[in-house]
Order: C-alpha cells, then structure tokens, then sequence
C-alpha cells in the first residue's frame, strides 16, 4: 500500500481530492487520505499531529498539497528530509498572493515565508498552473530557481481541468515513490 497524504487548499470544495480519489480507484496499490483543515483550527497543534502520523507511518508514503494547503506542508515537509512531495499551487508566502484584500489578517499570521535557505527538503515536484490568477505564478523561481522539478500546466488556479492532468500527477506520484 501507498499513501498519498493530501492538504487541500484554503477554503475549497474537496473537488480535486475527489477527483483524485475516483482516479486512484483504479490502483488499488495507492490509498489517497485527506486531510482537512481550516483557518480556524489551532495549526500548530494540527501540524504536530501530522507530524506524528508521518513518523509513525510503516507503509510507503509522500506528502501531496494543493495552494494553502501547501504552505502548511512546508513546515511537514521539513521535518522529514528524505518525504517527497507534489505541490499544486503552492503558496510560498503572502507577497505571493495576487489580490492582498483576499487575506484575513489572522491568516496572513498564519503564513510561512519559503526561502531557499529555509525549506530544507527539496524533494518536491511542482505542478505550476501557467493561468493562476490568484498567485504569481513565476514566484516558484524565486525560491527553487531551476533547482526542482516544475511541471507548466494551462489552468487557472484551482485547477479547473485537473481530471485531464491526473495521468501526469500520477506519473509525478510514482516518481516520487520509485526516486
């Protein structure tokens, strides 16, 4: 068994875990599991618990987070230099975000600022949507420049044809448990 943990992004649906879900029903070898947060649950506390679900797990596993979701995996994905991981999206830091109003102040606290320097674990495969209207969607540069694997997808943001780009997710997910 292979576990795909996924972090969703902020304040979404569950549309794209759920069309990665039907997609992985059909490998029985894969176990995509879900976990859910919002901006109102104490994050830090959330983040350890995962934390322990990740160094307590015995199967095959990697770390998959969309946007926001991301962002929380920064801090996850640190604590386990060898974990690889696929980022959708990723929010590296507030500056990213095009529209600043769309911030809750709360949140903006919430935010982790990614540098080179600062995220210890490189073994990440981006998935970059090229039509992302709510992120700069060149700022991965910034802090990977060519130092990763960075997939150019024609979406938007959330991904809206996501079912068509699950071949290529998924390729990225074998890489990262065969790597």
């Amino acid at each position: 068994m292979k576990k795909i943990y996924y972090l969703h992004g902020y304040r979404t649906s569950g549309k794209k875990f759920e069309c990665i879900k039907e997609f992985y029903s059909d490998f029985p070898d894969f176990q995509p599991i879900y976990w859910e947060w919002d901006e109102y649950m104490n994050i830090p506390e959330f983040l350890t618990q995962k934390v322990n679900i990740l160094k307590n797990e015995t199967f095959p596993h990697i770390l998959m987070a969309d946007s926001m979701g991301a962002n929380l995996a920064w801090y996850l994905v640190n604590e386990f230099p060898d974990l690889k991981y696929v980022m959708t999206n990723p929010v590296f830091s507030a500056e990213q975000i095009k529209d600043q109003y769309r911030i809750l102040p709360d949140m903006r606290n919430k935010i982790f600022s990614a540098t080179y320097e600062n995220i210890v674990n490189k073994n990440v495969s981006l998935i970059i949507s090229k039509n992302d209207e709510t992120l700069d969607s060149k700022y991965y540069k910034r802090i990977f420049d060519e130092a990763v694997k960075v997939n150019i997808i024609e979406d938007v943001h959330a991904i809206i044809h996501i079912k068509e780009y699950m071949p290529m997710i998924h390729q990225l997910v074998e890489e990262a448990f065969t790597s």
